[in-house]
């Protein structure tokens, strides 16, 4: 599971992907006219949502895959480290997920690519810097890159602690972005 040490490097791919998918929809007024056609806000930030979560999920999950597949065949190490493997795939999941979140929130907020990206890359160096601290132990806990860590490092402390902090995360963002893009006026 080294591979999954290094997730938060193609964290990178992911904010780029949200910031330039999303960003290029509110520049080129692509939403405005989704709305102008009869589309519900609602839909259109459901489908936004969805395919920024699967684009995210294939740049974060596919080389953790291949690389467990390649490790599994060529090296002979398991692909999984215990009996509890769907629920460390489950708690993965919700991580990405959730780390996946936070360029979206902020791609609804600002309606900006620029904005987007500059904001979600001082996060993931401040998310960085938090995680080599002191309280490293404790903000790993909370925040869904020092979960992937701990998931790597094999320890994990409480999986319900996790998907509910997970849970929670994707609640408070998606319910602001949500409401801001239904409440906001396009410009």
């Amino acid at each position: 599971m080294a591979s999954l040490y290094n997730i938060p490097l193609l964290y990178f791919l992911s904010i780029v992907f949200i910031a330039l998918f999303i960003g290029s929809d509110f520049s080129g007024r692509t939403l405005n006219t989704y709305i102008t056609a009869g589309h519900k806000r609602s839909s259109i930030f459901r489908v936004k949502l969805i395919v920024s979560q699967i684009g995210c999920i294939i740049i974060l999950v596919f080389p953790l895959f291949v690389h467990g597949i390649i490790s599994q065949f060529y090296i002979g190490e398991k692909l999984f480290w215990n009996d509890s493997t769907y629920t460390m795939v489950l708690l993965t999941l919700f991580a990405m997920i959730t780390l996946c979140a936070l360029p979206m929130f902020f791609a609804f907020i600002f309606r900006d690519m620029g904005k987007t990206l500059t904001v979600s890359m001082v996060l993931f160096f401040v998310m960085i810097f938090l995680l080599n601290s002191e309280s490293a132990q404790i903000i790993s806990r909370i925040i869904p890159m020092g979960q992937l860590r701990l998931i790597s490092l094999q320890k994990v402390y409480s999986t319900n602690f996790c998907l509910f902090v997970d849970f929670l995360w994707n609640f408070i963002l998606y319910f602001i972005a949500g409401s801001a893009f239904l409440h906001t006026d396009l410009k």
